[in-house]
């Protein structure tokens, strides 16, 4: 904490003409940007930051209020003041999760619930276009960004695309793509729900939360249904984009 606070002090000494909280809040946005502080980590105290960089309260605090306008930190009352969790994902990329996570920067990991075979329920069992007595792949894990658990998604596969699923540990579409299986198109449903208090442990957060839930069938270009998800996302930390 002493070394970031000197940091910020060989910042603020450089000449500018902006007044000190414009520069203090563009020290530490520069800081995030080159991922000094990453998402979920806490900032010093507000008076310790004060002292260290001999600015008043108000200085700090106003700093404070234009990172947290550009919801690059997250303020809150007893707990502190953190770097925002974001997420920008693209709908329309073919590449995965794991790929677009890396691709800006972020550390992608997962925290396994479940993988096995089971017989197919009979919504999943329609959704994959499989007969009522079929067998399918049943994943759940815990997305996690920079170690801080972003969404929790369920996938069922027919077990010929993913015969054995103990084997899969990261990208689903990576281990696909070793096999020759290549999704082709993918439908999205959308629906914002509340967090009841099983998935508010899982992600961390309160129960009620609104969440963003997506319903996601993948085809390869045969029209045959690879996977069949249900993605429960924080709504704090996602962001969408879709192209028409």
């Amino acid at each position: 904490m002493h070394d970031f606070i000197a940091w910020l002090c060989q910042q603020l000494a450089q000449e500018a003409a902006a007044p000190r909280y414009m520069q203090l809040a563009a020290a530490l946005e520069l800081a995030i940007k080159q991922r000094a502080l990453v998402a979920g980590d806490f900032l010093p105290p507000e008076r310790l930051l004060a002292e260290g960089l001999m600015l008043s309260r108000v200085t700090v605090s106003k700093a404070m209020k234009l990172l947290e306008e550009k919801s690059l930190i997250v303020r809150q009352q007893g707990v502190g003041t953190r770097v925002a969790l974001h997420i920008g994902y693209s709908c329309n990329q073919d590449s995965s999760f794991t790929t677009q996570m890396l691709r800006n920067g972020s550390s992608v990991s997962n925290q396994w619930l479940l993988r096995t075979h089971m017989a197919a329920p009979a919504h999943v069992a329609k959704a994959l276009a499989l007969d009522s007595s079929a067998r399918v792949v049943k994943l759940r894990r815990l997305r996690l960004m920079d170690g801080n658990p972003v969404s929790l998604e369920t996938t069922y596969i027919p077990p010929r695309f993913l015969p054995d699923p103990d084997r899969l540990e990261h990208s689903l579409h990576a281990l696909w793509q070793t096999r020759g299986i290549v999704p082709e198109g993918k439908h999205f449903l959308l629906k914002a729900v509340a967090c009841n208090h099983e998935i508010a442990n899982l992600l961390n957060v309160n129960r009620g939360t609104p969440l963003l839930r997506i319903i996601q069938t993948s085809r390869n270009a045969q029209g045959e249904v690879l996977a069949f998800s249900e993605t429960l996302c924080r709504s704090d930390v996602y962001e969408f984009e879709v192209n028409s």
